[in-house]
């Protein structure tokens, strides 16, 4: 039998602290992210937009840009998330769970994601820095090329499956490995618990990984070239096809989703 998903992640979790607390809380567990998987993020991002493999001196180029896009965009999918929960009224399904975490992917990419990672992207192609980038992009497009971007619909898309299993699916999938792998079990030590999170996660980016890598590619062409999506598909296709990069990615979204959890489900029950 699988036990219950973590509570720190279901339903009940948004509301057993304030939203600012939880809001803190989940950009503390985005910080911990970057600092510990940018590296092979943006490598993957190169790779997808056809670009080679960034200097050592690169690896964090445009992190704390990263913060400040991915901080509030994963807040704001997780408050979404929660208000729509406890919209319903009753007790959340898990469909209705499920399908709540996948609208305020789509609402997070398209409203906060898309416009600092356009930047972040184009300054690697660019070989700029990425407040030089921001006026040059300000400067040949004006407001309206910062507030919509290249590739924000395929953010969009791409976020849809992503909030999708580190909101909802994620949890049930570390449920029940740790179930299989006796993570509860007393005696169970740190080391059992961290190595079936770890595969959980694994699991998990399985899922969101190849769904969401083709508008991921897409949006990464764009960003890097300033193109639309047919000129982006047509490229594309000419230099390898939509899957580049696909185990890279994977394998960043694995240590997201076993970062992010595991700093939430640390944190947040010290300020209950």
């Amino acid at each position: 039998m699988v036990s219950e998903a973590p509570k720190i992640m279901d339903g009940s979790a948004h509301h057993r602290v304030s939203a600012l607390t939880r809001s803190a809380v989940v950009f503390t567990s985005i910080l911990a992210d970057i600092i510990v998987n940018y590296p092979l993020w943006i490598y993957a991002k190169r790779v997808m937009a056809g670009l080679s493999a960034p200097a050592v001196r690169h690896l964090y180029k445009g992190g704390g840009s990263l913060l400040l896009s991915n901080g509030p965009m994963v807040v704001l999918q997780d408050g979404t998330t929660g208000a729509i929960l406890k919209g319903s009224g009753a007790p959340p399904t898990p469909s209705q769970h499920a399908l709540a975490a996948c609208a305020s992917g789509a609402l997070g990419g398209l409203c906060v994601g898309a416009q600092v990672e356009s930047i972040i992207t184009r300054a690697h192609a660019t070989r700029a820095p990425v407040w030089r980038t921001a006026l040059s992009v300000l400067a040949a497009g004006g407001p309206r090329a910062l507030l919509a971007p290249r590739g924000a619909l395929m953010v969009a898309a791409r976020e849809v499956p992503y909030a999708g299993v580190l909101l909802y699916l994620s949890a049930r999938v570390r449920a029940a490995v740790g179930d299989a792998a006796g993570a509860g079990a007393p005696g169970a030590g740190a080391a059992t618990r961290w190595a079936a999170d770890a595969a959980a996660a694994l699991l998990s980016a399985a899922v969101a990984g190849p769904i969401s890598h083709v508008p991921s590619v897409i949006a990464s062409h764009q960003q890097a070239h300033n193109v639309g999506v047919v000129e982006a598909c047509r490229c594309i296709r000419l230099r390898g096809g939509v899957f580049r990069g696909v185990v890279p990615r994977t394998c960043t979204l694995a240590g997201s989703l076993f970062v992010i959890p595991l700093t939430i489900e640390t944190v947040q029950p010290m300020l209950e």
